[in-house]
């Protein structure tokens, strides 16, 4: 029978799965990376860990996202966090836009579409034992551009830099993460970018959304969030696409839902094959994501992405991206069962194969 799933291991998860298992009291971390409806690949395995794992956890669960992975980790925190999930997915599958939308008709309805799932009390919604970490990138120099025009050939300049050296984007952004009261990751370098650290309050939390989500040329950036340094924010995945961080918990491990076997440190290294993360960052995490074998099985042999809205009609986008949500129940019901008999370990590979 086909594998649905895929299971990557750093060192230090691999030895502590054999020895001791995995269960939801071994997680101290849980990550979520951008993509976009590329999410939808993952639904079930969220609504699975939301209402099974997240109940027994009881001690603080840090929970850390950038652009979508931000919205799910939103939804994590919630005191319901299944019903966060469900209107997560309802209003991001019943997005419509007019033929060649502009920025300003997506800005518009991306916002309503958070309004709308978030709710009308978002911050006191939060669970106090789930402690958000979402990230944003703070524009520097003429990454802050407004005109799209201008937004085009600025980051076609800086997407040719990064072929160059991922170490020349701090030229161009900050990282600015949106933090909940005592939150606090289990990492002692955050690398090259400037890092500043925000509390995340009831002002900012629709807007550190909004900005985490803000791709370039596509959605317009937000300007001077509330309680953060003053500038244009714009999509997280710009510095961390899918996290290059050394996140090691001393008393438990990182959990990573992801959509695919694929690890990129930014958003400009997805056309990039030479570039992945770090495996020794990744010593304490498990990566857990669909097989290939699992993706070539889907409508059109891939998961959905953000082309969709470009190449399919609304009805045709819709009936794929249901049949993609449907058949994902298999990777819940396979953690379920790996998990719950104890044959995960023989699973496990080494971080190694997807990380250099």
């Amino acid at each position: 029978m086909t594998q649905a799933l895929n299971f990557f291991a750093g060192e230090h998860a691999y030895r502590t799965i054999h020895n001791e298992g995995l269960s939801p009291r071994s997680i101290r971390v849980i990550m979520g990376a951008s993509g976009g409806p590329k999410w939808f690949v993952l639904s079930h395995l969220d609504r699975y860990l939301a209402s099974e794992w997240l109940p027994d956890i009881d001690h603080p669960l840090n929970l850390i996202g950038s652009s979508i992975g931000a919205w799910r980790m939103t939804a994590y925190a919630n005191k319901n966090p299944a019903a966060a999930l469900d209107r997560l997915e309802h209003g991001y599958l019943n997005q419509r836009y007019s033929d060649n939308a502009d920025a300003d008709e997506i800005t518009g309805k991306v916002n309503e579409f958070i309004d709308e799932t978030m709710g009308d009390n978002p911050f006191d919604d939060l669970h106090p034992n789930r402690l958000l970490h979402l990230v944003t990138a703070r524009c520097r120099g003429v990454t802050a551009a407004h005109s799209t025009r201008k937004q085009a050939w600025v980051f076609t300049g800086v997407a040719a830099s990064n072929m160059i050296s991922r170490a020349t984007l701090p030229r161009y952004f900050d990282r600015v993460v949106f933090r909940s009261p005592g939150g606090q990751l289990p990492l002692t370098d955050w690398d090259q970018f400037t890092t500043y650290q925000v509390p995340l309050t009831p002002d900012n939390l629709r807007q550190a959304l909004q900005a985490s989500g803000a791709i370039p040329v596509v959605i317009h950036g937000v300007t001077n969030p509330a309680g953060a340094p003053p500038g244009v924010y714009r999509d997280g995945g710009m510095v961390d696409y899918h996290f290059d961080l050394p996140i090691k918990p001393d008393n438990g491990l990182v959990l990573y839902p992801h959509f695919s076997p694929v690890l990129k440190p930014g958003w400009f290294d997805k056309p990039l094959p030479w570039r992945k993360v770090t495996a020794s960052h990744y010593s304490h995490t498990l990566v857990v994501c669909p097989s290939q074998a699992f993706i070539d099985k889907l409508p059109y042999g891939k998961i959905p992405d953000r082309k969709d809205f470009e190449t399919l009609d609304d009805e045709t986008r819709l009936r794929y991206w249901n049949t993609v949500i449907d058949t994902n129940r298999a990777l819940a019901d396979e953690f379920n069962d790996l998990v719950s008999t104890g044959k995960l370990a023989e699973r496990l590979q080494p971080i190694n194969a997807i990380a250099r």
